[in-house]
């Protein structure tokens, strides 16, 4: 019997015809669903959903949030070409925990054996004790479902960003990691017909965990002339942990200074890689100073930087700007 026949099943049951009805288990579902009997919701459950299933299961319901979801890294955790050549074909067991993980809870989660291709889904996150959970307490026919304040709170991301936690902690900002990274808006958590009138709209958040771009509002460049020095400051201004940031990826930022003469020719140049794996990452709201020191004359400066992030060999220019003496 399909999902849909069942919930109408149980409207029937209740006796729930007509516009009042309809009205009250509208009030019923979104307010007082604990009113409803168990043994009444244990009509309507899907088996499959209760044991763990893949992640097109889930689309059956939640279509846009599973739509979000193939557009992010998670979904390719352990079938991206980077993933593999990094942990030499998948042989460093530090990496398994976080790229096949068997229940995310706050805490490093174990690696699991099943359904290795679906990398980190729908159920690595949401499916505890044969039960989904989430941000919000509501009836779901197909099956239990339950508040959890985790994932609304940066520590259910420290699971496994453990180090990109723990600079987020040291900033004392408020945001969290989901608001920058999971922003949410207004909507219907599931699209299946009929099921999706269930429940009022509410704050669904974006499951491409956006990698978000880092502009030159976000990095803020200060440099001047001394005599024959040239000094730089790069300052993470806006980002609540370090730039860039990586539990065990290399992403870098490539900092590219070439100096002039009067005549337009280059006479020399210098180059600073910011990455945190070389321990030369820019941390929150803090000035990284450089300083160069000149042989030649020199009558303009052109600095660059650019950034690459773990994943890919293409840089994107974060700013360009010249400096004239």
């Amino acid at each position: 019997m399909k999902t849909f026949s069942r919930v109408l099943d149980l409207i029937i049951g209740f006796g729930l015809i007509g516009a009042s009805g309809i009205t009250f288990l509208y009030f019923l579902i979104n307010e007082r669903f604990e009113w409803i009997p168990e043994t009444a919701l244990e009509l309507t459950r899907d088996q499959e959903i209760l044991e763990r299933p893949k992640a097109k299961k889930c689309s059956e319901c939640h279509k846009d949030i599973f739509e979000a979801w193939k557009e992010s890294r998670h979904s390719i955790s352990w079938t991206s070409k980077t993933f593999i050549e990094a942990s030499e074909n998948r042989s460093k067991e530090k990496c398994l925990p976080c790229h096949i993980p068997q229940s995310v809870q706050g805490e490093k989660p174990e690696p699991r054996i099943d359904l290795r291709n679906e990398g980190i889904y729908c159920v690595s996150c949401h499916f505890i004790d044969k039960k989904m959970h989430g941000p919000y307490d509501l009836l779901a026919p197909p099956h239990p479902t339950f508040r959890n304040p985790d994932y609304v709170r940066s520590s259910f991301c420290g699971s496994c960003h453990q180090k990109t936690f723990k600079e987020w902690q040291a900033t004392r900002v408020e945001d969290t990691c989901q608001d920058c990274h999971m922003p949410r808006k207004k909507g219907r958590l599931t699209q299946k017909k009929g099921l999706n009138l269930l429940h009022k709209k509410r704050w669904v958040a974006d499951h491409r965990f956006l990698h978000g771009k880092i502009t030159e509002k976000d990095v803020i460049l200060e440099a001047g002339w001394e005599e024959k020095l040239f000094n730089l400051s790069l300052q993470n201004k806006t980002i609540p942990h370090f730039v860039p940031t990586a539990d065990n990826g290399d992403p870098r930022l490539y900092l590219y200074i070439k100096f002039f003469n009067d005549k337009g020719e280059e006479v020399d140049s210098a180059k600073e890689i910011i990455a945190p794996q070389q321990e030369t990452a820019l941390p929150y709201n803090k000035k990284i100073n450089f300083q160069y020191r000149l042989f030649n004359p020199v009558s303009r400066a052109v600095i660059e930087l650019k950034y690459q992030s773990a994943w890919s060999k293409e840089k994107h220019q974060v700013f360009s700007k010249s400096l004239s003496r």
